[in-house]
C-alpha cells in the first residue's frame, strides 16, 4: 500500500479509538475496532496475526497479570485494608502530610476514576483550612497519580517493558529522578495551604492493608534478575491476592468475581492485537522515514504528550506510541521519554476520569485548576527532555 495511504489509515484508525475512549466506550472494543481497521492495509495476514497474538505466551501472561493486579486493587478497595493504612496515617503525620498520604495511598489502587476515592477525603481536611476547591482538585490529582511512574503493578510500565523487552526495575530505576521531581513539584501546591493543629485519632488503623501490596513486589523485584518479569509477577501476585484475602475481615467470593475484569483482559489482547497489526503492516519504518530529520527527542516528547492528552489512557497512550516509535527507541531513556511524556499527558487531559470526577466533586473554577497543573506538567516533560536527551 501507498505510504501516504498507510498513514492517512493510521490516523483514522487512532482517530476511532480516541474517539471512543473519550467517548466512554469500551476501551478494548475501541482497541480492537482500531486495529481491524488497521488490518485494512494487509488484509491477507489477519487470520495469522489473530492466530499468534492468541497464542502468545508473553500475551497470555500479560493478561493474566494485569486481571490479578485489577482483582488485588478491589480486595484492598472493599475489604477496607487500604483504609485501614490512612487511619494509621492520620495519627502520624502532619495536616499537610495528610493532603498527599490520602491520595497517594489510595493511588495504589489503579482503578479508573480512582482519584474519587481520595476527594470525600481530601475534601474533609480540605475544611479543616479552607482550602480552595481548584487547590484540593490539583493536589488530589497530582498524588493520586504520580506513583504510576514507578509503582511496579502499574499496568502501563507492565506493557512498557513488554514492548521494550526491558526489565520493568530497570525502567522504574532510571524513571525516579523524574519521580522526586513530580514528587517536590506536587509540594508546591500543598505548601499553599494554611498550617492546622493535628487532629485527633478518631479511630484505631492497621498496615497489614500495605502487605498484599508489598509482598508480591518484594518477591518479583529479586526474581526478575533470575527469570522474566512476567514470570516473577506470575509467581507473586497469587501470593499477594491470597494474603489480601488472608487478612482481610470480609470475605466474600462476590468480592473476587467483581476484581475478576473480563473487559480489561479484552483491552490488553487489543494492544497486543494492534501491535502485531502495526508491525505487520510496515507503518514504523514509514512513519521513521518521514520523521528521521526532526529531533529525535522533540519527536518522542511531543508525540508521546500529545497521545496521552488526548487518549487520556495511559495504556492506551503505550500501546498506541510504543509499535510507532519503536524505531527511535534505541536505548532505555528513550523508552523513559516514552512513558514520562504520555503520562504528563494522560495526567492532564480534561477527557481524563480522575479529572473529570475530580472536578465534578470539588466544582472549581476549571481554568484556575488548569492553571496550577498545565505549568509543571509540560516543565516536567522538558526536564525529562533534557535528562534523558543527554543520555542517548
Amino acid at each position: 500500500m501507498n505510504d501516504y495511504l498507510l498513514i492517512t489509515l493510521l490516523i483514522i484508525s487512532f482517530a476511532v479509538i480516541i474517539w471512543m475512549v473519550a467517548s466512554r466506550k469500551e476501551f478494548g472494543l475501541a482497541i480492537i475496532i482500531g486495529a481491524l481497521l488497521m488490518a485494512i492495509s494487509i488484509p491477507e495476514k489477519i487470520p495469522d496475526i489473530l492466530l499468534k497474538t492468541a497464542t502468545d505466551y508473553k500475551v497470555i501472561s500479560l493478561i493474566a497479570i494485569v486481571v490479578m493486579i485489577k482483582m488485588l486493587a478491589v480486595i484492598l478497595q472493599e475489604t477496607g485494608l487500604l483504609q485501614g493504612v490512612i487511619d494509621v496515617m492520620q495519627e502520624k503525620l502532619s495536616y499537610k502530610g495528610m493532603l498527599i498520604a490520602i491520595p497517594s495511598i489510595l493511588g495504589l489502587l489503579p482503578v479508573p476514576g480512582g482519584a474519587l476515592l481520595s476527594a470525600p477525603l481530601i475534601d474533609v481536611h480540605g475544611k479543616v483550612a479552607n482550602v480552595k476547591k481548584d487547590l484540593l482538585m490539583a493536589i488530589n490529582l497530582w498524588y493520586r497519580h504520580i506513583w504510576f511512574i514507578i509503582f511496579p503493578l502499574a499496568t502501563p510500565l507492565v506493557l512498557l517493558a513488554d514492548f521494550s523487552g526491558e526489565n520493568i526495575f530497570k525502567i522504574i530505576g532510571m524513571q525516579i529522578p523524574m519521580f522526586l521531581l513530580a514528587f517536590f513539584t506536587g509540594y508546591f501546591f500543598v505548601r499553599k495551604v494554611g498550617n492546622v493543629d493535628k487532629r485527633r485519632k478518631e479511630k484505631e488503623g492497621d498496615l497489614k492493608g500495605l502487605l498484599p501490596i508489598l509482598i508480591p513486589v518484594s518477591i518479583a523485584m529479586p526474581l526478575s534478575f533470575f527469570i522474566s518479569t512476567y514470570s516473577s509477577f506470575l509467581i507473586s501476585l497469587p501470593i499477594g491476592i491470597f494474603v489480601a484475602w488472608l487478612i482481610s475481615e470480609k470475605k466474600s467470593i462476590e468480592i473476587i468475581k467483581k476484581g475478576f475484569s473480563v473487559s480489561l483482559a479484552v483491552a490488553i489482547f487489543g494492544i497486543m492485537f494492534l501491535k502485531n497489526i502495526i508491525f505487520a503492516s510496515g507503518i514504523p519504518d514509514v512513519i521513521s522515514s518521514h520523521l528521521i530529520h526532526l529531533p529525535v527527542v522533540f519527536t518522542i516528547a511531543t508525540l508521546s504528550f500529545i497521545i496521552g492528552l488526548l487518549t487520556a489512557h495511559n495504556l492506551a497512550a503505550i500501546g498506541i506510541l510504543y509499535p510507532i516509535l519503536s524505531p527511535f527507541l534505541d536505548s532505555i531513556g528513550l523508552i523513559n521519554l516514552l512513558y514520562i511524556s504520555s503520562f504528563m499527558g494522560y495526567l492532564i487531559s480534561p477527557i481524563h476520569p480522575c479529572v473529570v470526577l475530580t472536578y465534578d466533586y470539588f466544582r472549581p473554577k476549571f481554568i484556575d485548576a488548569y492553571k496550577l497543573l498545565i505549568p509543571p506538567s509540560i516543565a516536567i516533560v522538558i526536564i525529562a527532555g533534557i535528562f534523558y536527551g543527554i543520555m542517548i
